[in-house]
């Protein structure tokens, strides 16, 4: 027995088809009973003419008004697809140029650090260079201020036990623990930290950096991220301005920055001169830093 099958969709089409030429064969329809109406009625009398004209403008204005909704949202609807495209267009642009700033400021980044470690090579001494190892800052202790910290240099690369720690604004620290491939550091701002210093003006004039002093207010200077230190002579001339730079005594180097002085307080009753120091380097943001070898290791060698 054969089967037939008729497609459901095309007879629904064909239907449409058909109700679409009989709408439109109505509607021309319309038309000419109206055209002939004017022609046969009206006569000579305005009034009737008027009468059909309205009638046949008030069709004809509606079926205006529908083609041009139909136009408008048509149009409506071409726009968005149009505006949705450019939108798309933009987004991507957008995201390119993000990455893009991205990658410039990362140049820049890498740029301002190579910088950085070329100021501080104008700082160590002749004798360190050959032995100096560049690292990163990895993590810090918590807290504003870089008091402790771990670079990410160890043994492997030739990091020993009180090597100076420092970067292109002056000194920074100094090494207390080396493993393998890290080493954790103590910045001059701990209070385990002491750095002997001298005067830029004047050599003669010395002193030690610790933050364990009798300064009244020393934590408010603590808290605003200043070292402490005293003059080994109260007879030293040493004024705000005075610039401080390691003496060459202990661990640490000759001539490295420290620091400029801001602050003298005179201790009449322990015969003391105190000083209050703003460091040079920013202990709020270590990145990369120069690891050298303490001073007796390179005496010896």
């Amino acid at each position: 027995m054969i089967i037939l099958k008729f497609n459901n969709d095309k007879k629904d089409k064909k239907k449409i088809n058909v109700k679409v030429i009989a709408t439109t064969t109505v509607a021309i329809t319309l038309i000419g009973i109206v055209g002939i109406s004017i022609g046969k009625y009206s006569g000579n009398n305005p009034i009737n003419l008027g009468l059909i004209q309205e009638g046949v403008a008030s069709i004809e204005s509606s079926f205006n008004k529908g083609f041009m909704f139909l136009k408008g949202n048509f149009s409506e609807i071409l726009n968005y697809k149009k505006n949705a495209n450019k939108l798309e267009d933009l987004e991507k642009e957008n995201e390119s140029l993000k990455q893009e700033i991205v990658e410039l400021n990362n140049k820049i980044s890498e740029s301002q650090s190579i910088q950085n470690l070329k100021k501080a090579l104008n700082f160590i001494p002749e004798d360190y260079k050959a032995n100096m190892i560049s690292a990163s800052v990895v993590s810090k202790n918590d807290g504003n201020w870089y008091t402790s910290f771990v670079i990410g240099a160890g043994s492997d690369a030739g990091v020993k036990k009180d090597s100076l720690v420092m970067n292109g604004s002056g000194l920074v620290g100094i090494v207390y623990e080396v493993s393998k491939n890290y080493s954790k550091a103590i910045s001059i701002l701990d209070t385990k930290s002491s750095v002997s210093f001298k005067l830029l003006k004047n050599s003669d004039y010395k002193g030690v950096i610790t933050q364990d002093t009798d300064i009244s207010g020393k934590e408010k200077y603590k808290e605003n991220g200043y070292l402490q230190g005293y003059m080994f002579d109260s007879s030293y001339d040493v004024l705000p301005g005075d610039t401080l730079v390691t003496s060459g005594l202990g661990l640490y180097p000759e001539g490295i920055l420290i620091g400029k002085v801001d602050k003298v307080i005179d201790d009449k009753n322990k015969s003391l001169k105190y000083v209050v120091i703003k460091p040079y380097a920013d202990f709020k943001n270590i990145d990369d830093v120069i690891v050298i070898e303490p001073r007796e290791n390179n005496d010896i060698g």
